[in-house]
């Protein structure tokens, strides 16, 4: 006999004898699970080849919109956040207390609180700095513990004090720290500048406007555009004025734009994109991630490949309907 034949006919022999109604559902679950792994295997192959496929940017060049980001974290104003379980120095925390309870033979952990940090923090790539708001991203720590105690003795700041007690409590606690490399993949936004094309239009028409009244009120200036020394300013004349009264405008704007752009007053934010691409800060580097993530999407494809021939199998030796 051809090795695993006996385990195909053990798995025939046990499809032929479930009921009619269970192995419908039985089939149908395989399906509905077969579906649900090539969704997630190629959804997250398409976030490791968005990784993979932005390019860095420098934060003193970098256009608005989708970006990507590599730095050292660091807390505002130098002052970090603390960890509510360990107190450990931090931008970001998550945490996660349960307890566990029995109830006859069963026993299974319940949460009792969990909590995670909404303040913004920085990061700093050597050409800038960006506060990071990690309200909704995906985060990836440079630490993450778990461990048990029989009672909690943490007190912390909004949360629940648990006293001691003979139940046993288990602890998670995930955090992104100071002074790490960060990898953030988000929207950038700079606050303090204009960056609408439609405003800097604008702007330069106004300039523009401002400039001819001006040189209209000047006679040395409007003696520089009587080309024929006539002592009138013709049609022809006038027209050159404006071109150049345009131009001046948008050279001066330009000017004020790049000086806002460096200046101490301008502001970049890293957010979540509202257009659903992706948001990751990372205390691992994106080679790493593009890395787990397609070995992650590499498992999923794989897992949806033996659910499909498992159907196929089960519907060949006996049909579902």
């Amino acid at each position: 006999m051809i090795p695993g034949m006996s385990v195909i006919e053990g798995f025939g022999d046990w499809l032929l004898d479930l009921d009619p109604g269970f192995y419908l559902v039985l089939w149908t679950g395989v399906v509905i699970l077969l579906l649900v792994c090539l969704v997630l295997g190629f959804r997250t192959l398409a976030r490791a080849r968005i990784i993979a496929h932005t390019p860095t940017a420098r934060l003193r060049s970098a256009a608005q919109g989708f970006n990507e980001i590599e730095g050292t974290g660091r807390a505002i104003d130098d002052h970090p956040l603390y960890s509510p379980l360990t107190f450990t120095p931090c931008l970001w925390f998550e945490m996660k207390i349960e307890r566990l309870e029995s109830s006859g033979k069963n026993r299974n952990w319940v949460t009792v609180e969990r909590r995670r940090s909404d303040a913004l923090f920085r990061v700093d790539d050597g050409s800038g700095e960006a506060f990071v708001d990690p309200d909704h991203a995906r985060v990836i720590p440079h630490s993450s513990r778990r461990w048990r105690e029989r009672a909690s003795n943490h007190d912390w700041s909004g949360g629940s004090a648990l006293g001691f007690g003979g139940k046993p409590y288990r602890y998670t606690e995930r955090l992104l720290l100071p002074e790490r490399p960060l990898y953030v993949l988000g929207w950038l936004e700079t606050r303090g500048h204009r960056n609408d094309g439609s405003s800097a239009h604008a702007a330069i028409e106004q300039r523009r406007r401002e400039l001819l009244q001006e040189w209209k009120h000047d006679d040395e200036a409007l003696s520089r555009f009587d080309l024929d020394g006539d002592g009138e300013i013709s049609m022809r004349e006038w027209e050159w004025a404006m071109r150049l009264a345009r131009a001046q405008a948008k050279r001066e704007v330009g000017e004020a734009e790049r000086e806002r752009a460096t200046g101490s007053n301008t502001v970049h934010l890293l957010h979540r994109p509202e257009n659903g691409d992706p948001f990751i800060i990372s205390g691992v580097s994106q080679e790493t991630l593009i890395r787990r993530k397609t070995f992650k999407a590499g498992a999923f494809v794989a897992a949806g490949l033996i659910l499909f021939v498992l159907a196929l199998v089960a519907l060949d030796i006996r049909t579902p309907f």
